[in-house]
C-alpha cells in the first residue's frame, strides 16, 4: 500500500465473498441472520508487519481501524459503542495517515501474551484482551461489549446489595449502642434517686476500694505517690504536718510504750513522730515505691530499732505485729472522702486495733457554705464565651460538672457553714462514706451566689486536743477547698434561708472518685469529684 495518492473502490481487491443464505459461521462468532460472512480459507499476513490474521477481512479491518483513529481522533467511548457498520469501513481509511506508521506494524498479540491470563481488572474482566479482540473482530464488538456491560452491571448490583446489607447491620449495631446508652443513663438516674430514697446507702451495700480494685488495677493511684513533688506538698503543708506532730508529741503520756501502726506512711514522717513521742514499736505500711526512700530516711535518722517499714497493700500484706494501740494515718483527700483511703483505715482498725485502742485522727466533719465571687466565676465559666475571638460554649457544662479544687478567700463566703457529715473513725463503716443530708444555708449578705463550697475539719480528741480546718477562714492547706459552681448565679438577700440537700456517693467506674448531687431550692445540680 502506497503512502501517497488516493484509493478508489476499484483499487481494493475483493477479498470477501457475500453469500446470500449461508449458515456457515466460525464457532467463536455470533452473526446476525441478515448479514453473514464467510472467512477466506487461508490466514492473511499483515501488509506492514509479520503479524498474521486469521482472515484477510481481519487484516483489512485492522489497518482501516488504525488510520481511522489517526484521522478522526474519536473519543474512546464513541469507538467502543460502534457496531459492525463501523465508521472505519470507509475505503479512505486504507491510506496510512503517518508514513511507516509503527502502530500499523506493531504486533498486538505479542504484547497481549505478556499479560497473565488470570490478571484482570477490579471487575474480573480482561480489558486489554477484550480491546484487542474488538480491534481484530469488529463484527463482534457490539455483542461482546453488551455482554461485558451486562456482567459489569450484574456484579455492580451484587456489590451494591452487599453494601446495603452491611449498612443495615451497622444501623442495627448503632441502634443497640443507643439503647445501651439509654439504659446506662437510666441506671445512673435510678442510682441517684435510689440514694435519696434509702438515706444515702445503696441497697446492695458499698464495696470497699480494696475489694473493687486489684493492686494492678489500682497501680496508677499508688504510682502517683511515688512522685517526690506530692510529698513535698504534704510535708510543706505546716497546718497538716504540725497538727499530726502536736497530737503525738503533746500527748506522750498516752503514746509511751505503745505499738503504733502508720497506714500509708509515705516518707515515714508520722512514724518518726510516733517514735519521738515514746512509742515502743512503730510499723509503717505503704504500697508505693516511695517506701524505699522512707527506709533510707529511717536508717539515716537511726530509728531502725523502733520503726519497721513494710511495702504492700495493707489488706494483703502480713505485718510483724498482731495488734496495735494506735493507728495513725493521713488518709484525707479532697472533700475529705476523695481517694477512698479511709477504707484501708477501717479495714486495719477492724483487724489490728487492740481493745481500748484509738484511731488518730479520731473524728472528721464535712461542712458546706454559699460563696459569691463573680470575678472568679466569670473568669472560669464566662471564659468559654470568647476564647481568642471564638465561641467555645460547649465547654461550659463539662467545666461546671467537675468540682473545682481551689483556695477561696474568706471574703467570698456568703453564708454560715452547715455540717453535713460527721465521722467517728473508731466506729464508722465504709457505708458511711456515702450519705444524704438535708441542710440550710442562711445568707449573710446581698449578692449573687455563684457556688457552694465544701471543706472538712479534723480532730484529735486526746487529753491535749488538736484540730485543724481546711475552710476558707483558716490558713490554706494543700487540700484547699472544693467548689461546686452553679450553672447560673442565684440572686440572694441577707437573712434569706435556702433549703438544700446533698447526696454523695462513689462512682461505679472508680471507687476512689465521688458523685455529688446538690439541691438548692428544689433545683438539682450534679457534679463529680475525681
Amino acid at each position: 500500500m502506497s503512502s501517497s495518492g488516493s484509493l478508489s473502490d476499484e483499487d481494493i481487491p475483493d477479498l470477501i465473498s457475500r453469500v446470500g443464505d449461508s449458515n456457515i459461521a466460525d464457532e467463536d462468532r455470533d452473526f446476525d441472520d441478515e448479514d453473514q460472512y464467510v472467512d477466506s480459507l487461508q490466514p492473511a499476513l499483515d501488509l506492514f508487519s509479520k503479524k498474521t490474521f486469521k482472515t484477510a477481512e481481519e487484516c483489512i479491518e485492522h489497518c482501516r481501524f488504525i488510520n481511522y483513529l489517526r484521522t478522526e481522533l474519536p473519543s474512546p467511548g464513541f469507538v467502543m459503542s460502534l457496531s459492525s457498520d463501523s465508521k472505519w469501513e470507509d475505503p479512505k481509511f486504507m491510506k496510512p495517515v503517518i508514513e511507516d506508521d509503527p502502530l500499523l506494524m506493531y504486533n498486538l498479540d505479542d504484547e497481549c501474551d505478556m499479560f497473565d491470563d488470570d490478571e484482570e481488572n477490579g471487575f474480573e474482566i480482561d480489558i486489554s484482551r477484550e480491546l484487542n479482540d474488538q480491534i481484530e473482530n469488529p463484527h463482534r464488538s457490539k455483542s461482546t461489549s453488551e455482554g461485558d456491560r451486562t456482567v459489569l452491571e450484574t456484579r455492580l448490583n451484587e456489590q451494591i446489595e452487599e453494601l446495603k446489607r452491611e449498612l443495615e447491620e451497622k444501623q442495627v449495631e448503632l441502634g443497640q449502642c443507643r439503647e445501651d446508652m439509654l439504659k446506662m443513663r437510666s441506671a445512673a438516674q435510678s442510682l441517684f434517686s435510689g440514694m435519696e430514697e434509702t438515706g444515702g446507702k445503696p441497697t446492695g451495700g458499698v464495696v470497699s476500694v480494696s475489694e473493687h480494685k486489684t493492686v494492678e488495677q489500682d497501680s496508677s493511684y499508688f504510682e502517683s505517690y511515688a512522685h517526690y513533688s506530692i510529698h513535698y506538698d504534704m510535708l510543706s503543708d505546716r497546718v497538716r504536718t504540725e497538727s499530726y506532730r502536736d497530737a503525738m508529741l503533746k500527748n506522750t503520756e498516752r503514746l509511751t510504750g505503745s505499738k503504733v501502726l502508720d497506714i500509708g506512711c509515705g516518707t515515714g514522717i508520722l512514724s518518726m513522730f510516733a517514735a519521738a513521742s515514746g512509742a515502743a514499736t512503730v510499723v509503717g505500711v505503704d504500697c508505693s515505691e516511695i517506701i524505699y526512700q522512707a527506709m533510707d530516711i529511717i536508717r539515716e535518722n537511726k530509728l531502725t530499732e523502733k520503726v519497721t517499714l513494710v511495702k504492700g497493700r495493707l489488706e494483703e500484706t502480713p505485718l510483724p505485729e498482731e495488734k496495735f494501740d494506735f493507728i495513725i494515718s493521713e488518709w484525707m483527700g479532697y472533700f475529705l472522702l476523695f481517694e477512698g483511703m479511709l477504707d484501708s483505715v477501717i479495714s486495719a482498725r477492724d483487724k489490728y486495733l487492740a481493745p481500748g485502742g484509738m484511731v488518730l485522727p479520731n473524728r472528721c466533719t464535712i461542712s458546706l457554705l454559699a460563696i459569691s465571687d463573680t470575678q472568679r466565676y466569670n473568669s472560669l465559666v464566662g471564659f468559654w464565651e470568647n476564647v481568642y475571638g471564638y465561641k467555645m460554649s460547649c465547654m461550659r457544662n463539662p467545666i461546671l460538672e467537675e468540682a473545682s479544687v481551689e483556695v477561696v478567700p474568706s471574703s467570698s463566703t456568703a453564708s454560715d457553714p452547715a455540717t453535713v457529715l460527721s465521722l467517728d473513725l473508731n466506729t464508722c463503716s465504709v457505708e458511711d462514706t456515702q450519705f444524704t443530708s438535708p441542710f440550710s444555708l442562711q445568707i449573710s449578705r446581698d449578692c449573687d451566689m455563684t457556688g457552694i463550697l465544701g471543706y472538712f475539719d479534723t480532730f484529735f480528741d486526746l487529753p491535749t486536743p488538736v484540730m485543724f480546718s481546711t475552710g476558707p477562714h483558716t490558713v490554706p492547706t494543700h487540700w484547699k477547698q472544693t467548689v461546686f459552681y452553679l450553672p447560673n448565679p442565684i440572686p440572694v438577700k441577707k437573712g434569706q434561708i435556702l433549703d438544700c440537700k446533698i447526696v454523695c456517693m462513689r462512682m461505679e467506674t472508680d471507687a476512689r472518685a465521688l458523685k455529688v448531687a446538690l439541691t438548692v431550692d428544689k433545683a438539682v445540680y450534679k457534679y463529680t469529684v475525681d
